[in-house]
């Protein structure tokens, strides 16, 4: 490394004193939890008749229970929230450590907490008095329970809570209830979208420092630190996902952490920061080279046509939200773009590697794999576009897919994540396959604001038609500039 451990914390002190700051306890008001909870409440009742309905959140999945009950502060323990016809008996069902955390935030969204053994620690023994699941629900039901709406998706709710349910009503009483739960938090309100924009003006800067700081010789560990460092410190108390810095071989991850693995010269790279304020939760990512020796026509083709494709999906998302058209035609956009770049990028491969390897490729862009498109297209590793709130990538709900006939919801936040990856999904003994010769990942991603028919990108420095906003918190498209300085703070 080139520069001292004190140079790089200078460059991190900087950023925090010269970048204006948050309200940082700025929170979701009371009322409008109990509007929330209220809400829900209606909206269930008009697609299923249930006495109660049961959400579930643990460190991992982290989004039900914290919109419903304020409990930002989850902690090793699940937790599980009881709604019902009473906003204000509803409540957080949680073991006998969680509740305690519980409670310490109870009273800002006002709601009941609970103590039950269903939810405890597996293996530990508490000298404490709780009740059972059953009794707790009858009580937020008001009622003897006889049919249970289960708020969260059956793929994150332990086997063995949804057995415990089952026991109490009976397995056909146990009612999937998610899609109204679901549209109900999609929309949001005014505060949501400025703590989100608070959270994404603090994601941007730890990315900033995070490329202010990073050189060759660092440890991946060691640059995250100083992106999770800012961000604590500026106001963001919890985390969408770990940060990302995932360099060489790492790239083929493609959302995987930084590990104590040395940054080398001259390598693909990618950096992510997801960071939530009250809850809400904002990312931004992107790819880069670790040093210039390692930009090659080739290899920098790849970026330029990640690039072109993500303005590419913003364009098109800001056309189906100021036209209120199908959400599909966004996904559809990025879809074409790749596929009108396959001849170019088999070209790139063939004049890199030789005709074999090209055919090879085509080869394998092109075999009939049910429900997967053809062409360049098929190594877009994922949608396009997802939703987002209370948790990064689970919402569960609001995808923007081929299959999206219906126009974006109002005020709504959305990740714009546009990649390419060069690695197919068969395991070959030490590493995936590698499709695309010399290349395993590129991604740009953004945090999009939805305010009625007007979008905001507020990560990132490219906005509407074309315009490009620069300033503090903003990341530009292109991030190799930004290596190793903080221009844009000197005076």
């Amino acid at each position: 490394m080139k520069e001292f451990f004190s140079d790089k914390l200078k460059k991190l002190e900087i950023i925090v004193e010269k970048s204006p700051k948050i309200d940082r306890h700025f929170l979701i008001p009371k009322e409008e939890f109990i509007e929330r909870r209220q809400k829900t409440w209606k909206a269930l009742l008009k697609k299923a008749d249930i006495d109660v309905a049961f959400a579930f959140s643990d460190e991992h999945y982290s989004g039900d229970v914290p919109y419903l009950g304020g409990n930002i502060n989850y902690s090793i323990e699940q937790v599980a929230f009881g709604l019902g016809p009473d906003p204000n008996t509803s409540g957080i069902i949680a073991g006998f450590e969680g509740v305690y955390i519980a409670g310490q935030l109870a009273k800002r969204a006002g709601i009941m907490v609970y103590p039950t053994e269903s939810l405890q620690l597996a293996d530990e023994k508490y000298p404490v008095e709780g009740f059972t699941l059953k009794d707790i629900l009858e009580r937020i039901a008001g009622r003897k329970v006889n049919r249970i709406g289960l708020l969260s998706p059956r793929q994150v709710v332990p086997d063995g809570i949804v057995t415990n349910l089952e026991q109490i009503v009976g397995k056909t009483n146990v009612i999937d209830v998610q899609v109204p739960f679901q549209e109900v938090k999609n929309l949001k309100s005014v505060n949501e979208m400025t703590l989100i924009e608070d959270a994404s003006y603090i994601t941007s800067l730890a990315l900033r420092v995070m490329l202010a700081v990073m050189e060759p010789g660092m440890d991946e560990t060691e640059v995250a630190a100083f992106g999770d460092m800012l961000a604590k410190w500026m106001g963001c108390e919890r985390q969408g996902f770990q940060t990302m810095v995932g360099s060489d071989v790492a790239c083929a991850t493609m959302i995987g952490p930084a590990l104590n693995r040395q940054i080398i010269e001259g390598e693909f790279i990618h950096l992510g920061t997801s960071f939530k304020r009250d809850g809400l939760t904002a990312c931004c990512r992107r790819s880069l080279f670790t040093g210039n020796s390692g930009i090659t026509p080739y290899r920098d083709y790849f970026r330029r046509i990640v690039e072109e494709g993500f303005v590419t999906g913003f364009n098109a998302y800001v056309d189906i939200s100021e036209n209120n058209r199908p959400a599909k035609l966004q996904e559809q956009a990025l879809v074409d773009f790749f596929n009108t770049k396959t001849d170019e990028m088999i070209q790139m491969v063939h004049t890199e590697y030789g005709s074999k390897v090209a055919i090879s490729l085509k080869e394998q862009l092109f075999k009939r794999i049910p429900g997967i498109t053809t062409g360049l297209s098929r190594m877009k590793p994922y949608t396009g576009t997802h939703n987002s709130g209370y948790t990064e990538c689970q919402e569960f709900y609001g995808a923007i897919t081929l299959e999206s006939e219906k126009p974006l919801e109002k005020q709504v936040v959305t990740m714009l994540d546009v990649a390419l990856r060069g690695r197919g999904s068969k395991w070959m003994g030490e590493e995936f396959e590698q499709i695309i010769p010399g290349f395993d990942y590129w991604v740009v991603e953004d945090t999009l604001g939805k305010y009625g028919n007007k979008v905001k990108n507020l990560t990132g420095e490219l906005q509407p038609n074309g315009k490009i906003v620069k300033g503090i918190g903003k990341i530009p498209v292109n991030v190799q500039s930004l290596v190793g300085n903080l221009n844009e703070y000197e005076d």
